[in-house]
C-alpha cells in the first residue's frame, strides 16, 4: 500500500476545517498536505509568518483550490496562546479536528527555561495544557481534539515531584514532556463533561533534525537507528488523519503498526493503564489545569 492508496481510503473532508499546530514543518507539514489532498479547509497555528507565507505558496502549487490560513501561535508564549485561543473562540468554533502536533527538544546541555519550566516541558506539554484549558468550555459534539503523542513517552520510568527543578538526562525532558500529552489525553478522553472526543496518535520514528543539537556521537548513532527503523514523515502523518475517521471511536489510542510501533501504517492499540500518570497533571501550576 502507498501513501496515497492510504489516504484514498479516507473520507473526504470537503466543507470541514481543521487546525494543525506547527504545521510549517516535519509531520506537521505532511499533516497539512494530506489534509488538503482531502479538501479540508486548514489553518495552520505557527510562529513564523513569514515562513507560513513560503510554506503556503509551495503547497498552493501542488493544491491550487486549497484552502488555508495562519495563526501565529508560539506554544511556549502564555499570551501568544491565550490570543490564538481568543481567535479560535471568536472566529473558528466550527472546526471539525484540532491536531495539536507543535513540539520542540533541547539538548540538556542548552537547556534554557520559560516562567520557571524547562523550555521542552514548557512548549511540549504546559503550553498544550494551557490552551486545551482555554478551549474545553467551548468545545461541542462531534469535534475531535488529536494529541500527538511519541514513543518515546513510553521510555520515561520517573516519578516527577516538580516540573521545573529537574535534572535531566539526555532525552529525559522529552519523553516526561510526552508523558504529559499521555496524562492530558488519558484525563480529557475520560473527563465526563468534555463534549469532545479525545485521540492520541504516535507517528513513529521518522528521518528529522530532532537530533542536531546533540554532541557528535549521539547524532551518529542516532542516523544509524534513523536508517534502520524509521520511515517518512507523509507515512507519520496518517496516524492522526486516521484519527479523523468517523468510524475512529473517541479515546482511540492509534501507532503504526511495525515493530515496536517504529514505524508502518496506522493501527489501533489499547492504552496502557500505567501510563496514565495523573501526578503529571498534579504538576502544573493552577493557570494551566
Amino acid at each position: 500500500m502507498s501513501v496515497k492508496n492510504y489516504l484514498n481510503s479516507l473520507i473526504d473532508l470537503s466543507g470541514k476545517k481543521v487546525l494543525v499546530t506547527g504545521g510549517t514543518a516535519g509531520i506537521g507539514l505532511s499533516i497539512v498536505k494530506h489534509l488538503l489532498y482531502k479538501h479540508a479547509d486548514v489553518i495552520v497555528l505557527a510562529r513564523n509568518g513569514a515562513k507560513f507565507n513560503k510554506v503556503k505558496a509551495n503547497l498552493l502549487e501542488s493544491f491550487p483550490n486549497g484552502h488555508l490560513d495562519f495563526i501565529r501561535y508560539d506554544q511556549n508564549d502564555d499570551q501568544s496562546i491565550v490570543l490564538a485561543a481568543n481567535e479560535i473562540i471568536k472566529n473558528h468554533l466550527d472546526f471539525y479536528a484540532l491536531i495539536l502536533n507543535a513540539g520542540i527538544i533541547q539538548a540538556t546541555k542548552n537547556i534554557t527555561k520559560t516562567d520557571g519550566y524547562p523550555t521542552t516541558i514548557k512548549t511540549n506539554f504546559v503550553g498544550v495544557a494551557l490552551l486545551i484549558k482555554l478551549l474545553i468550555p467551548y468545545l461541542k459534539e462531534g469535534q475531535r481534539v488529536v494529541f500527538q503523542g511519541s514513543l518515546g513517552a513510553g521510555l520515561y520510568r520517573g516519578k516527577a515531584t516538580s516540573l521545573k527543578d529537574l535534572k535531566p538526562r539526555m532525552f529525559e525532558l522529552y519523553y516526561l514532556s510526552k508523558a504529559g500529552i499521555e496524562a492530558l489525553f488519558y484525563y480529557y478522553a475520560n473527563k465526563k463533561n468534555a463534549n469532545a472526543s479525545f485521540y492520541l496518535v504516535e507517528p513513529g520514528i521518522t528521518k528529522s533534525e530532532i537530533i542536531r543539537e546533540f554532541v557528535p556521537i549521539v547524532r551518529f548513532l542516532g542516523k544509524i537507528v534513523l536508517t534502520i527503523f524509521s520511515h517518512s514523515t507523509d507515512k507519520a502523518a496518517l496516524t492522526a488523519m486516521k484519527a479523523l475517521k468517523p468510524d475512529t471511536m473517541k479515546g482511540t489510542y492509534i501507532v503504526p503498526r511495525g515493530l515496536f510501533a517504529y514505524c508502518g501504517y496506522p493501527k489501533i492499540k489499547a492504552f496502557p493503564k500505567k501510563r496514565q500518570r495523573q501526578f503529571l497533571l498534579d504538576l502544573l501550576d493552577e493557570k494551566y489545569r
